[in-house]
């Protein structure tokens, strides 16, 4: 497995592995390919994509972004999906790596993100280290008009 940071060329085989990852409960995602790659292309600008490989496959991505916060700079994890069949396999946990010696290299103290509580994911996510934020609700309206 090697960890390369994405080029232009590679933003459709990871929307794809996006969408199809996204699409499985608890998020079921319902987006088409076309917004997934207007917003990678985003974040292609204005962050960093960075993914997971062997020599012919796909197998996780992480997508993150700088955000100035009032203590300092800090690292905002906007996604990260790893393939089904390469969940357990060390696939995550480099990707995150690879975002924490990124902070570390940069002098940026802290990394945020959020996940979908039902997620199988938020073990994980404690098993390295983070920790759910007690005191933040996340808030949501949609604007229609």
């Amino acid at each position: 497995m090697i960890i390369k940071k994405a080029t232009s060329k590679d933003i459709g085989k990871i929307a794809k592995l996006m969408l199809e990852e996204f699409r499985k409960p608890p998020y079921n995602e319902r987006a088409s390919l076309k917004s997934v790659l207007k917003s990678l292309n985003f974040y292609f600008k204005l962050g960093k994509v960075y993914f997971a490989t062997t020599e012919d496959e796909i197998m996780g991505v992480v997508v993150f972004k700088i955000e100035q916060y009032w203590e300092g700079p800090v690292i905002i994890i906007e996604d990260l999906a790893v393939k089904k069949q390469f969940k357990t396999k060390g696939v995550g946990k480099a990707l995150l790596n690879e975002v924490e010696n990124y902070a570390k290299k940069n002098q940026l103290r802290k990394i945020l993100f959020k996940t979908n509580k039902k997620s199988s994911a938020v073990k994980f996510y404690q098993k390295y280290g983070y920790k759910p934020l007690k005191n933040v609700i996340n808030f949501e309206k949609k604007v229609h008009g």
